[in-house]
């Protein structure tokens, strides 16, 4: 190394260590050991570097991609999502993020040398993906800083952010995360247009100007050439093209041809209507003009169009002179041919609006262009009228956004929730065409305080003649929204050029309907049961119209009425299962409620229940969860709120329902409870905005209770479930979504209980659509009516009794249940039952005696028996019997003795046949024998 370069190199690492930067616009001059001022055509910050183009990733930028584990998606827990086509991805003028199923991290690591800022511009349309920025220090410290510094708000199409975030001086690692929540639904992505970082070390010298823009000596930045002009790389200004044969679009590196005018140059519209009611077609050059008009090749601006009729003003409107077609006063009608005129007696306006004829935008419209670069929208029109549509303007470029409004100020339906779908307090419908050769994108939004900006409908490229219709289930003022582009923003990066090329693709609205409103014009009028001067008197709550009388009737119990004037008895609507209307105005489940014959009492768990989800993690360490709230009975709703999130008009976006899911990144440790500071609280959804039933049955509506909670518990013993739905569709889950609780007898749960996930899906869904949950409690349990308790009677003791009062396990005792007493009682035993003891006593002793008898004789009869065994022996000489007395006859006896009488039957005629004669002898007692007289007795 030479001692000059040597010099130069301690002298540089010196400055550096002083702290010492250059100011914006200059550099530090290795020659000169001192800060000078940068030439024409370069820029410098100073102390900072700046980065605006994204054709590659600058040096210095590392992106990662990850796919994350997470109990909410099944495609996630298997592990087979592929994230090489989402995270940060140079896109030209942008960085891009998709969501996707994976998380994506973007560093940039950068060492000051004095308190510095990083500065950023970003966009951030969608709420399905989490957007963050962290910076840490060589430590792997978060850098200290407001506790929202990490989030971003949320942002409008075509809306750009700026945020500062301060540095400290030494190194500073920076990092922008994006999250996709959900894994299958498409998503805008994250956008972040330029980075600025100020503080670093000086920069030994400047940059020079890109293409399009030029600079003057110690600027801090570039200037963009105006249209009509171009600048090469380093220009120190814009040349001018030549305005008669070249044009130039804004910020352009060359001139261009201008080619010679077409029939696609120029535009039709109509005058406004005069007050004779007449117009006439007026012909515009596409603004900017880049045609030439004067080459023979190019066709002429036709001249304005002959003198026409107006089109007929829209129903519920009038044609007023100077004034064009307006809005029927209040109280009148007009069909839009004929003058506002009352309704009759007795019948009251039927209001909407009703837009067939486009002579001019209606009051209560309006049209407006937003750009990525906020040079795509020209001065032309941007919506134009057509007589009998409507149609997106030419001269903007092909990434703008043309908007068409339409405020409405509510509609007269009631909202509600009744047999399973939600009541229709209004409806909107419109018919439409789009006429495109690019990947054009048409969609219908609205927007409202209570729900903030959603996305309907989208359509896609070339679409024929259709007509559309949504149906609007919440009362509230909206405005919605038709918006139009022809190329989306993320491929209009990637193209170069003019953007311009499809100028001729266009959006048609034909014609648009709102029906039930409290404004606009009414071109009908409805007949009501009593009226007045200020119109329709409605029937009082719970009651319909007589189709044939138009009296008031009182509709059955437990059905409510949402329509504000209901003819027919068809208008009253039944409520689910274990659902009550009151008021018939909302169905409810009461705290107290009886299904099946049981009554349940849950007063105790009527508050509004928070439950924890798993918590999530990404491979990186960052972490989230999700938190539901619950509201089993009652009118309680509970509330999700948003603290990261575009906010309409000022107001806070939150989420009133009566289930709903919050997710939670949590903060900086230190506090209790969660162990954080700072969460960040978003993605606020509706899991159940009514509640449709109350049921033993583990189906309703098609709803089912997950396998795992449908399964009987303890025999006698039912669960309670809970079905909840919300019919607000989005792209991952078409049909709305769903939540059931299962609410479980378990008299040993203390408190409110324990509310527990699913096994198979531990975040309470398995599908992102129907989430479970399972609430254990001894509230679950019914109360025991007095047939089902048992009794228990004490011992008699001096002519008194306790009787107690039982529980079974089966229900739950309620709070009146019969206390214990004291009855009278006697130790004698009742009349009948003496007489039932004593005869059973008679009887056992009856049947001993004639056992005894029995066996008595049992005994004589072995006896003579074996005296006959022993006489039969003595012939052998074996035993010898004593002689007898006398073996002689009697006088008058016969010498042969015989039985002339049969046994008989039956053991008392057996008993008298067989009863004992004494004989003569020695006492013994034998029955009468047949003697031959030539036997000898021994």
């Amino acid at each position: 190394m030479s001692q000059e370069h040597f010099t130069g190199a301690l002298s540089r690492g010196t400055f550096q260590k002083r702290g010492v930067s250059c100011d914006p616009g200059a550099f530090f001059d290795l020659s000169r050991l001192e800060c000078a001022r940068c030439p024409n055509g370069t820029y410098s910050l100073g102390g900072g570097v700046h980065f605006d183009s994204w054709k590659t990733l600058p040096s210095g930028f590392t992106s990662h991609t990850e796919a994350f584990t997470s109990a909410f998606s099944m495609e996630r827990r298997r592990g087979d999502v592929d994230c090489g086509e989402f995270g940060w991805q140079p896109r030209g003028d942008v960085l891009a993020s998709e969501g996707g199923p994976c998380a994506s991290v973007l560093v940039y690591t950068v060492k000051l040398v004095k308190p510095g800022e990083v500065l950023y511009t970003y966009q951030y349309p969608d709420e399905n993906i989490i957007f963050e920025f962290e910076a840490q220090d060589e430590k792997c410290q978060d850098i200290e800083g407001p506790d929202d510094s990490k989030w971003h708000s949320y942002t409008q199409e075509g809306q750009w952010e700026t945020r500062a975030v301060k540095l400290k001086i030494g190194l500073n690692v920076l990092h922008w995360k994006t999250i996709g929540i959900e894994a299958r639904a498409s998503t805008r992505p994250v956008l972040i247009k330029s980075i600025q970082i100020s503080g670093v070390a000086h920069s030994s010298e400047c940059t020079p100007c890109p293409e399009g823009t030029f600079s003057v000596a110690g600027a801090d930045k570039c200037t963009e050439c105006e249209e009509g002009t171009y600048a090469n790389r380093g220009a120190s200004k814009c040349q001018p093209c030549d305005p008669k044969s070249e044009y130039a679009p804004r910020k352009s590196s060359k001139c261009l041809r201008r080619p010679p005018c077409t029939t696609q140059d120029y535009y039709e519209i109509d005058s406004a209507c005069d007050e004779n009611n007449q117009t006439r077609a007026i012909y515009k050059w596409i603004e900017p003009r880049v045609c030439r008009e004067e080459l023979e090749e190019s066709v002429p601006l036709p001249p304005s169009g002959k003198v026409k009729p107006c089109p007929p003003c829209n129903p519920g409107m009038h044609f007023t002179s100077g004034f064009g077609c307006v809005m029927c006063p209040r109280d009148t009608h007009s069909d839009g041919i004929s003058p506002c005129r009352p309704c009759p007696p007795s019948t009251a306006p039927n209001y909407g609006y009703q837009y067939q004829w486009w002579s001019s935008l209606p009051p209560n419209m309006a049209a407006s262009c937003m750009s990525a670069d906020n040079f795509g929208c020209s001065s032309a029109k941007i919506w134009q009228v057509g007589g009998d549509h409507v149609y997106s303007a030419r001269g903007h470029a092909d990434d703008a956004y043309l908007v068409l409004s339409l405020k409405v100020g509510g509609f007269r339906g009631r909202e509600g929730f009744v047999s399973g779908r939600p009541m229709e307090v209004g409806r909107i419908s419109f018919t439409f065409e789009l006429d495109c050769a690019s990947d054009c994108e048409f969609v219908f939004m609205e927007a409202s305080i209570k729900k903030g900006v959603i996305i309907l409908q989208r359509w896609t490229g070339a679409q024929r003649r259709q007509y559309y219709s949504y149906l609007v289930t919440r009362n509230d003022s909206y405005t919605f929204s038709w918006a139009f582009q022809k190329v989306s923003w993320e491929k209009s990066y990637m193209r170069s050029g003019f953007s311009r090329t499809f100028d001729t693709d266009m959006a048609k609205v034909y014609n648009i309907n709102v029906t039930n409103t409290i404004d606009g014009g009414a071109s009908t009028c409805l007949p009501c049961p009593q009226a007045k001067a200020a119109g329709c008197i409605p029937c009082p709550a719970g009651h319909y119209i007589e189709n044939n009388t138009t009296e008031c009737t009182k509709c059955p119990p437990d059905t409510v009425v949402t329509d504000t004037l209901p003819y027919g008895k068809e208008s009253c609507l039944p409520c689910g299962p274990g659902l009550t209307a009151p008021d018939h105005l909302t169905c409810i489940v009461q705290c107290r409620l009886t299904v099946e014959n049981k009554t349940y009492d849950l007063t105790n768990i009527s508050n509004p229940r928070a439950i924890m989800g798993s918590t999530l993690f990404t491979s990186s360490g960052t972490k989230f969860f999700h938190m539901f709230n619950i509201s089993l009975c009652g009118n309680t709703t509970v509330t999700c709120s948003n603290n990261v999130t575009y906010n309409m008009e000022g107001e806070v976006t939150t989420v009133m329902s009566r289930v709903c899911r919050s997710t939670i990144v949590p903060g900086m440790e230190g506090m209790s409870g969660w162990g954080r500071v700072g969460a960040v609280s978003t993605q606020a959804v509706s899991l159940g905005d009514h509640l449709i039933g109350v049921t033993t049955n583990t189906t309703l509506m098609n709803i089912s209770v997950i396998p795992e909670f449908a399964q009987s518990n303890i025999t006698g013993k039912k669960d309670l479930h809970f079905f909840y739905f919300t019919s607000l569709s989005t792209r991952a889950c078409p049909k709305g979504r769903s939540t059931t609780v299962t609410l479980r007898c378990d008299l040993d749960a203390l408190g409110q209980g324990e509310v527990v996930h699913s096994n198979q899906c531990p975040d309470g869904t398995c599908d992102g659509c129907n989430f479970h949950f399972l609430w254990k409690s001894a509230v679950a349990c019914p109360e025991c009516a007095k047939e089902d308790l048992l009794v228990v009677h004490g011992e008699c003791v001096s002519g008194k009794q306790q009787v107690h009062f039982i529980t079974p396990k089966t229900c739950r005792a309620p709070d009146t249940i019969p206390q214990g007493h004291t009855v009278s009682c006697t130790t004698r035993l009742p009349f009948m039952v003496e007489v039932i003891v004593l005869s059973t006593v008679c009887v056992a002793l009856l049947l001993c005696l004639l056992l005894f008898c029995l066996w008595k004789k049992n005994q004589r009869l072995e006896y003579k028996y074996m005296k006959l065994v022993a006489s039969a022996s003595s012939k052998d000489g074996l035993i010898e019997l004593p002689p007898a007395e006398s073996c002689a006859l009697d006088d008058g006896e016969e010498e042969d003795v015989q039985f002339s009488q049969n046994v008989p039957r039956g053991i008392l005629n057996k008993l008298k046949h067989n009863r004992i004669q004494p004989k003569e002898g020695r006492g013994l007692l034998m029955k009468s024998m047949l003697i031959n007289p030539k036997e000898q007795l021994t």
